[in-house]
């Protein structure tokens, strides 16, 4: 193949351009110091460094959303410092102001001051973040809480506001005034108790509210301590309180028991044994029970039996507990000490001790103290002489049962279980509220005398006459409750004790109290209200009203208000310090990020340098080579 001048020239010419294209590739890295300047320069580098790029946008943007979702708890957490401050003062205004001693002048300035608290928690409810209301959830252009004479009504809705704080991360900072404000802090009544009275168709199934009494063996004992009697009593086939009253009545009675009697308590709500003294003793009859309780001096304890002559002994009684052991230690010493045909046994009527001498020729004895200051003897009711019989006084001895179980709880169960000297009252055994219940069988027996109430729901109201002669039973208040119209449930409490009324709107605040100075709301136990905003309102009414009971019975609902804001500001607090770990863990990947990207499209400095100048060199010969190739002539200069 021949190689003529013009191919020569054409390779000189694209070898030359080659170089100077490699030369300036390379200067133009080194003036931009980037390794990668158009996509063609590393088309896969080029891929890596947009995705590294694309990267580091949304990291921003996730970093641009959490100082925005961090101004919003910031506020929040401010807001509920305040609101904390403000229901704290209010606590102790409510607790300075219920032990009494303020007159009128006092407890006005407090209920203006609480009731300025209540406009700042007000302004608070509405507060404003970037032109929005924060505690309105998705209605951010509409006010919170709008308020009424005696209530407040939540506008806003439940809405969550989120931002997107990473690429499968949402986190929602926002709080609405219906939680905050309006949260249900109690249920008025919840642990209300009527104390509704038994009768003797009360059902033992209705009992410990609705509990019952365990019949399962249905037997304990019933024991007299004085005289050593066991009664068992079984009242296994028992449907109602006067069987079991018939139950134990009867076996005491079989048993010969018959100084205690089973009954209903005065409370009404308990079952009474009721003792009566019998003055009966046996050998089993405890020292600490005789005089009526006075007991025995047994210090130290001793008496003299002598006949003024050659019989002089001493007993003692030390270490005796019953009259059982008066009577072996007088017997056994007298018989130690060579004094035959003398002993000590109770009287035939069995109510004190007696000493027989039944020698055929009395001995003559006497009993005496050891000195003038004891009274062993005295106490034991046989100072004197055995002529032949000495009968000591009546010893009186006070009564003394026991109640045991044999198995089970049923003792326990009827709130008899246990000893006593005296008539027993046994513990209230909380028969179930029943619906059916009139209103004269509660508080024991005793029954309220009811009047008008008044119930607010946010701006609505309701008053309700309780009085009315057609209210008999608990059925009835409920039904007059629950037939208001609001939004509100009233019911048997869960511990079947009560009755609570329940608030069915969130977004309005309950209360209830008396239309005038009466107190049948605090009698039925749903005085009050069930949630912060409302309680504020009860407060300033009852500090108006010089009502210093409902002053107190706000007290756990101001303390319910302070820690459901701690558990708010808790919950915004732990927002806050995720969004900043958030944001740190953030800036760590940026700056990985960046790392990579510099990898990718950043120049190595120094190589290009040496690059610059070997290109430069070789462009320089490129020319020279090229000069010596081509060779012009006049024909290149003419046209």
């Amino acid at each position: 193949m021949r190689i003529s001048n013009s191919m020569l020239t054409s390779g000189s010419i694209y070898d030359m351009q080659r170089s100077l294209q490699r030369y300036i590739l390379i200067q133009s890295q080194l003036s931009s110091g980037r390794r990668i300047n158009t996509p063609s320069d590393d088309p896969i580098g080029t891929q890596r460094d947009l995705t590294y790029r694309a990267e580091l946008d949304k990291n921003e943007q996730y970093r641009k959303n959490i100082d925005q979702a961090l101004n919003w708890t910031q506020s929040y957490d401010s807001i509920l410092s305040d609101l904390k401050d403000l229901v704290s003062n209010a606590k102790e205004i409510a607790i300075a102001m219920s032990n009494g001693v303020y007159d009128a002048v006092a407890r006005e300035g407090a209920a203006n001051e609480v009731e300025s608290i209540y406009e700042r928690l007000l302004q608070l409810a509405n507060s404003e973040q970037e032109g929005k209301f924060i505690f309105s959830g998705y209605r951010t252009s509409t006010r919170a809480l709008n308020a009424s004479a005696n209530g407040v009504v939540y506008a806003g809705d439940l809405g969550r506001t989120e931002f997107q704080i990473g690429s499968a991360s949402r986190m929602t900072v926002n709080l609405t005034g219906q939680e905050v404000f309006l949260k249900r802090l109690s249920t008025l009544g919840e642990h209300a108790d009527l104390n509704v009275g038994i009768t003797g168709s009360t059902l033992l199934t209705d009992l410990h509210n609705g509990q019952g009494v365990d019949l399962t063996t249905g037997t304990f004992t019933i024991t007299d301590l004085n005289l050593g009697i066991v009664s068992t009593i079984d009242v296994s086939g028992a449907t109602d309180i006067n069987d079991v009253l018939a139950a134990i009545n009867t076996q005491l009675a079989v048993d010969g028991i018959t100084n205690i009697q089973a009954q209903i308590g005065a409370e009404k709500n308990n079952l009474l044994l009721r003792t009566s003294q019998n003055g009966l003793i046996s050998n089993v009859t405890s020292l600490d029970n005789l005089n009526n309780g006075n007991g025995i001096d047994l210090t130290p304890g001793k008496i003299i039996v002598t006949d003024g002559a050659g019989i002089n002994v001493t007993v003692d009684f030390a270490g005796s507990a019953t009259v059982g052991d008066i009577i072996t230690a007088f017997n056994t010493q007298l018989v130690t000490q060579g004094v035959n045909g003398v002993a000590m046994q109770i009287n035939a009527a069995g109510t004190g001790l007696e000493i027989i001498d039944s020698n055929a020729i009395p001995l003559g004895l006497t009993i005496k103290e050891t000195d003038e200051t004891e009274n062993t003897a005295s106490s034991l009711g046989i100072l004197g002489g055995i002529n032949p019989v000495l009968v000591g006084r009546d010893l009186e001895p006070m009564v003394d049962f026991k109640v045991e179980e044999t198995t089970g709880t049923t003792a326990a169960d009827l709130g008899i279980l246990g000893e006593f000297t005296s008539d027993f009252v046994g513990e209230d055994i909380d028969p179930l509220l029943l619906a059916t219940a009139n209103i004269a069988d509660l508080s024991a027996g005793n029954g309220f005398n009811l009047g008008r109430i008044v119930i607010w729901q946010g701006d609505d109201s309701r008053i309700i006459d309780l009085s009315n002669s057609a209210i008999v039973t608990v059925q009835d208040i409920l039904d007059a409750i629950n037939g208001t119209g609001l939004d509100i449930t009233a019911s048997i409490n869960a511990d079947g004790r009560g009755i609570q009324v329940v608030n069915d709107d969130p977004s309005r605040s309950l209360t209830i109290e008396d239309e005038s100075s009466g107190r049948t709301t605090k009698d039925l136990g749903i005085f009050g209200s069930s949630d912060m905003m409302g309680s504020m309102l009860v407060l300033i009414n009852a500090l108006r009203n010089d009502d210093q009971e409902g002053t107190g019975l706000l007290l756990q609902n101001l303390d319910d208000s302070i820690q459901n804001l701690l558990s708010s500001r808790a919950v915004v607090g732990a927002r806050g310090v995720s969004l900043e770990n958030t944001h740190s863990r953030l800036l760590d990947l940026e700056t990985s990020f960046m790392k990579l990207l510099s990898e990718v499209e950043d120049a190595d400095i120094t190589q290009l340098v040496m690059d610059l100048a070997a290109q430069e060199n070789n462009y320089q010969a490129s020319l020279m080579a090229s000069a010596r190739i081509i060779q012009t002539t006049l024909l290149d200069f003419l046209e």
